[in-house]
């Protein structure tokens, strides 16, 4: 009955976006913004044409930068997403993204979605499209919105349809090169198996006939309007690089002046540690810059499938590995797909200035023997500044509750140089 009800709400929702007679006018706000995780796995038959073009859900097609292919479409995305729901019909600056992401400097023109993640998650942006924001490096930049999520999807047709179908534009690379383009039928054929570019899948036709096979997907490209047909082309189903690496950022919350974001891990996951066990602890300290009230705790996930749990803790004694002054805790949250996710508390906890809390995560998966997301230093990549006494982990509290291995620059142990992916947001409290 519960499976049943959860169908015909999804069905309801699919007729008011309109995706029932093919997204032909614009669709009015969603609110509120359903579960991405929850929703997403209703299982419900699809049209076999689709197309969010001239729907009133993309933003319009881009001119890249030079190597901007990652940020045009991480940032068309994101304009998609908001106008699926009825947040936002600005354009938003792609070049501070790609000038601005953090990483080594040669990464602004070789990145990708999980680059996009760090900035958004860090809240370096998005920032609406001008000369300023395009060009100056904002330290303190008032962002559009806050955007709290991002979700990697796995090479899963039916998944990513309907993705699109119910959130908007989805990320993706593939690889291009401008003389595969049938410049006929817009239709992109390559047989190179080989990453170099990012595009927006924006819909699907099954019954396109392509010379590899029947079905393809419909595609914004970041190349101008005199790309294909109008910055639109189509990639067939057969393709051997589509769907590969999926990306989008479905969740967002409200700018707001006093809410504040604690975290070392200024550019993310992209490596993981365990110790040769399904299960991993990490535990982070953090102290307040101000009175503070702690409302959410969030992290990286490298592997689909990971249950999480927080708990908040008043003390740590490192000498002897022993926590203290449990304040509160998340619910369980098992992650569906790998990406960034924040979680509420159950209790939210005031902090006083100056004080220190400490925030523990726990990270199980059913086979990934190391499911603990790290910051670290990557060769041609990554280069974040590493912390010292702030972060420590824990093959199992549950089993060896005083066993904590301090990571950071002062470790003892070589291989545990990296700081945690772990984050708390909060709210700044006026007396």
């Amino acid at each position: 009955m519960i499976r049943v009800m959860k169908r015909i709400i999804f069905l309801l929702n699919l007729i008011s976006l309109g995706v029932m007679n093919g997204f032909t006018q614009r669709q009015e706000k969603i609110s509120p913004i359903p579960d991405f995780d929850s929703l997403i796995m209703i299982n419900t038959e699809l049209p076999k044409y689709y197309n969010l073009r001239n729907t009133g859900r993309l933003g319009a097609v881009k001119t890249q930068s030079n190597g901007g292919c990652w940020a045009s479409a991480a940032i068309g995305c994101v304009e998609s997403v908001w106008r699926t729901f009825g947040y936002s019909d600005e354009v938003l600056s792609d070049i501070n993204l790609k000038l601005f992401h953090g990483f080594v400097p040669e990464r602004s023109s070789n990145g990708n979605h999980y680059m996009a993640t760090a900035y958004f998650s860090r809240r370096s942006g998005p920032l609406f499209k001008g000369p300023d924001n395009d060009s100056i490096y904002q330290p303190s930049p008032v962002t559009v919105q806050y955007i709290t999520d991002a979700r990697y999807l796995p090479n899963d047709q039916e998944l990513v349809k309907m993705t699109i179908a119910q959130f908007g534009a989805v990320y993706s690379m593939t690889y291009h090169h401008k003389k595969n383009l049938d410049t006929l039928t817009n239709i992109y054929y390559t047989l190179t198996k080989k990453i170099n570019h990012a595009v927006l899948l924006v819909g699907w036709n099954d019954t396109l006939l392509t010379r590899t096979g029947k079905g393809a997907w419909i595609a914004q490209n970041s190349l101008g309007l005199n790309y294909g047909d109008n910055g639109f082309f189509y990639i067939p189903y057969q393709d051997p690089n589509i769907l590969e690496y999926n990306a989008i950022w479905p969740d967002w919350i409200p700018y707001e002046e006093s809410s504040r974001i604690y975290y070392y891990d200024t550019l993310g996951s992209f490596h993981s540690y365990g110790f040769r066990d399904t299960i991993c602890f990490g535990l982070v300290k953090f102290v307040a810059e101000k009175d503070i009230e702690v409302t959410k705790v969030a992290t990286h996930i490298n592997s689909s499938g990971t249950k999480i749990y927080s708990e908040i803790y008043d003390h740590f004694d490192a000498a002897g590995g022993i926590l203290s002054g449990l304040l509160s805790a998340s619910k369980p949250v098992r992650c569906l797909f790998s990406g960034y996710y924040t979680i509420d508390l159950a209790d939210p906890v005031k902090v006083k200035k100056g004080e220190d809390f400490y925030v523990m995560m726990s990270y199980v998966h059913p086979t990934d023997t190391m499911p603990l997301p790290v910051e670290s230093y990557i060769k041609g990549y990554s280069d974040p500044h590493i912390t010292a006494k702030k972060c420590w982990v824990n093959p199992d509290y549950n089993r060896w509750p005083t066993t904590w291995y301090e990571c950071g620059t002062e470790s003892a142990f070589p291989s545990l140089n990296f700081d945690l992916c772990i984050r708390v947001y909060c709210l700044e409290t006026i007396k």
